[in-house]
């Protein structure tokens, strides 16, 4: 985005005053959770000029301080720059008793008991997956494991079409790192309008998905508004669809580069969850906005009515007085909260689904490929953004028979599975005669080998059982 830069208020301090642009913050394109906290180096709250202004909590006890202060400070204004949107996420964007009553609405379907009954689904798939692309010694993570198991998993609690996945997670991806306002604006109206057309098909024919379940509840006794039932669903929308993804590919980058954490989590299988809570500490994603309600001093610092305030979760899990040596993985840890899902009445509503699926990625991941590294190859950049991001993480690890490419699968017209469509069951008949040139003509539009020129053009077909051959 091209960032608004506004003059800063006459009451912030000079010694405060950082020019610094969320979408680029200085060292963010190599780890992205540590340049939020280089941030703090002097202060706990500092100002930037940028997306016409505001503050930035570049330390543990300002987030946790503010998070935990919703009489304080507003939920209203989600994103930065301040801009309007064409409805209100519920219940994001509420506050008090109006967050509860929205808030009641969701929670049932994202509590462990309820998200425990798609761990055998979720692991089936993973499993499928990893399995996929194992033999061929390599992968483009976030394209083939990151945008599918935890997308795909949503799109089962709300009985989407899975072939949407992939337009759904370009319209999400835009509206939370989207470089300019209109881009962002075109995905919220793209999602608005799909999500609005699946809502009336949910009123004619309701089901047990979560979506039903919005159309059917009720707020202080009465149903919700068309109006209120689009901007809850969207927000479930917009929410389990880029988080879960940009959590896993920063873990996963962590752990191709250090082995002896990969060993530890092979060495002690009962401690996964322990794992799990280390690791998302380590690699928090969401960066949360907060409006002052009235004027209020905050890290010895006045902050002034309607002033915004950005929260990044990962300065939490990196500060160290609240963790000593932060930035390393340390399983040992005496457990305690971690701002990697917030604090507060509005933490994260999908914590539980966010960690039975991490669980589920070291456990099927690390059990079938203990050894591998980022193939040196490929450039792995880091995006700080309303959620930080990695665009692509190329992984390589050797198999019994060395190291092979796909395109050495497709040489020998081998069937292999398609793993970018996130159908379990999908098999790809291979032919070496037709090579894709032109990728916009390609279904596996993410798939890293095929931009590298090593995939080939399938012929699809569906079946009566189902199976697309």
């Amino acid at each position: 985005m091209n960032s608004t830069v506004a003059l800063p208020q006459e009451q912030v301090p000079a010694d405060r005053i950082v020019d610094v642009d969320m979408l680029a913050v200085p060292g963010g394109a190599q780890d992205a959770q540590k340049a939020w906290r280089a941030l703090g180096s002097k202060y706990g709250l500092i100002w930037t000029p940028r997306q016409k202004g505001h503050w930035i909590a570049t330390n543990g006890a300002v987030v946790e301080q503010i998070y935990r202060s919703p009489d304080l400070f507003s939920s209203s204004v989600p994103n930065l720059p301040p801009e309007p949107l064409p409805f209100k996420f519920r219940p994001l964007q509420l506050d008090g008793h109006e967050h509860r009553v929205f808030r009641a609405i969701i929670d049932p379907a994202l509590r462990p008991a309820a998200v425990q009954s798609y761990a055998v689904r979720a692991r089936k798939l993973a499993i499928d997956l990893i399995e996929g692309f194992w033999p061929t010694g390599e992968c483009e993570f976030v394209a083939d494991f990151a945008l599918v198991m935890p997308l795909s998993v949503f799109l089962w609690m709300v009985d989407l079409p899975m072939e949407d996945r992939a337009m759904l997670q370009r319209w999400v991806h835009a509206a939370t790192r989207g470089k300019t306002r209109q881009a962002i604006e075109e995905a919220n109206i793209s999602m608005f309008g799909y999500v609005s057309q699946r809502l009336a098909e949910r009123r004619a024919k309701p089901g047990d998905d979560i979506l039903s379940q919005v159309i059917r509840a009720e707020v202080d006794g009465r149903p919700l508004s068309e109006e209120e039932q689009l901007g809850t669903s969207v927000l479930l929308m917009a929410a389990g669809l880029d988080t879960v993804a940009a959590m896993m590919s920063f873990v996963m980058h962590y752990l191709a580069r250090h082995p002896a954490v990969r060993r530890w989590i092979m060495e002690n299988p009962s401690q996964v969850s322990v794992a799990t809570e280390e690791l998302m500490r380590r690699h928090g994603v969401a960066n949360n906005t907060r409006t002052a309600t009235q004027d209020v001093e905050i890290d010895g610092v006045m902050v002034h009515k309607g002033e915004h305030v950005l929260l990044p979760n990962c300065v939490h899990g990196l500060d160290e007085n609240l963790f000593p040596n932060p930035e390393e993985i340390d399983f040992t840890r005496k457990p305690g909260l971690t701002g990697t899902f917030g604090f507060g009445p509005h933490r994260c509503a999908g914590a539980n689904l966010a960690r039975m699926e991490m669980r589920i990625l070291l456990q099927e991941w690390l059990s079938r490929i203990p050894d591998f590294e980022v193939d040196p190859k490929y450039p792995v950049i880091h995006q700080t953004a309303q959620v930080n991001g990695i665009e692509t993480l190329p992984l390589r690890w050797e198999t019994e028979s060395g190291r092979r490419s796909r395109a050495d699968f497709a040489d020998q017209g081998r069937a292999g599975p398609c793993y970018s469509d996130a159908v379990p069951a999908m098999v790809l008949t291979i032919d070496p005669s037709s090579r894709v040139l032109d990728l916009r003509h390609c279904r596996c539009c993410h798939c890293p080998a095929a931009r590298r020129g090593g995939f080939w053009l399938v012929r699809l077909s569906t079946s009566s059982d189902g199976r697309t051959d």
